[in-house]
């Protein structure tokens, strides 16, 4: 992961190597643009790092220069990012352009993205089922789980390197931010939607991207709610119309094995009948298989469009 400093000045980033080479196609970005790999302190030139060298090697800096850092303090340092920034830098959310790279990008991380995805869902019911405390737990811990687990299908789609940890992460990086994202998220969205619904039904597609953007950006979790609502307002109708559509695709995969499994549960009530049990274990089976290929489809085309939205490139 590298951020960089674009014509502006502004740091953008950070971003995989994939993203910045696509911004040097664009002309966003070139050799001498100033980078920074995450985790180090040093400003060098994309040219530089032999990820973006033409050989494959490091350059040496041209004579008499020096890497220039950022003035200033980073976003993350002063929990600040510019939602306008942002939302003038997004493009028109491609909803089938997420849907196609989300097919290619969860067939590539099929077993991954699946086996976490059923781990952390496992643990996440496990804690809401414990007596007296399950309720509670569900109204706090709900985004400290998927805030992991959102921050490791990220990664995993963008093809970082990952580990199990990742996907817990939440518990261990931003617990209370979190925590309270999950609590204020609720409590509001409820009441939104016994305000007639509709505020309800804006919340949640408002809200949809809270934990990941808490979680990737680690800011307090107002900050994060503010910055995922203004993003997505800026777009609502498009993201409302992608969960439509994976709702649709849901549909067209389940609606066979679905039938199947209801009229097979019917045909067995009066007295089970060879047919009646052949119906509900083929339609149990599909729907099965339905869900484990949906789930590494549908996280997959939420990362890729969670992307578009909060980490858009640099404008030219």
């Amino acid at each position: 992961m590298f951020t960089i400093i674009g014509g502006d000045g502004k740091e953008y980033g950070p971003a995989t190597v994939e993203q910045i080479r696509a911004w040097i196609g664009d002309g966003r970005a070139n050799l001498d643009t100033q980078a920074r790999r995450t985790g180090e302190d040093q400003w060098r030139r994309l040219g530089d790092y032999p990820e973006f060298s033409s050989t494959g090697e490091p350059q040496p800096p041209p004579t008499g220069s020096a890497p220039v850092p950022a003035a200033g303090p980073t976003a993350s340092s002063t929990f600040a990012v510019d939602a306008n920034d942002l939302i003038a830098r997004a493009t028109k959310l491609d909803i089938f352009g997420c849907i196609q790279r989300g097919w290619t990008s969860g067939r590539a991380n099929f077993w991954p993205l699946l086996g976490v995805s059923i781990l952390v869902g496992l643990c996440a019911a496990i804690a809401g089922s414990i007596p007296l405390i399950g309720i509670l737990s569900s109204l706090l811990l709900n985004g400290v789980f998927y805030g992991g687990l959102y921050f490791y299908c990220l990664k995993k789609v963008r093809g970082e390197s990952t580990e199990l940890g990742d996907a817990f992460s939440g518990f261990s990086v931003c617990f209370v931010p979190l925590m309270l994202t999950t609590l204020v998220s609720v409590v509001l969205t409820v009441l939104g939607f016994f305000l007639l619904i509709l505020p309800g039904i804006y919340l949640v597609v408002a809200w949809f991207f809270a934990y990941l953007v808490v979680r990737e950006k680690l800011l307090p979790f107002w900050d994060g709610m503010e910055l995922t609502r203004r993003v997505v307002t800026a777009q609502w109708w498009r993201v409302f119309g992608l969960f439509i559509m994976l709702m649709l695709v849901s549909m067209a995969f389940m609606i066979v094995p679905g039938a199947l499994f209801l009229g097979g549960s019917l045909a067995t009530q009066a007295g089970p009948t060879a047919a009646g049990i052949a119906m509900f274990a083929l339609g149990g089976i599909g729907l099965a298989i339905a869900v484990c290929v949906l789930i590494p489809f549908y996280t997959a085309t939420l990362m890729h469009a969670y992307d578009d939205l909060f980490n858009p490139p640099p404008k030219s």
